[in-house]
């Protein structure tokens, strides 16, 4: 029996743990993604605009994606 409780107590301290772990984490992981995604929209914003200046590639010097 005291085998037992030992490992009922182990048990829920790893749960809580593991839950006080997981939660930050978690909330941690959607700030960024919505940062990321927020850079990504302001970029795709800047770059679609009219530039004020002329283009300074050379031709063929950045064909793109394949």
């Amino acid at each position: 029996m005291n085998t037992l409780l030992i490992f009922l107590i182990l048990a829920a301290a790893l749960v809580i743990a593991i839950g006080l772990a997981f939660v930050p984490m978690r909330l941690l992981l959607g700030h960024m993604a919505a940062n990321i995604q927020q850079f990504i929209l302001r970029q795709r914003e800047r770059r679609s605009g009219v530039r004020p200046t002329a283009e300074r590639r050379k031709e063929g010097e950045n064909p793109g994606p394949a």
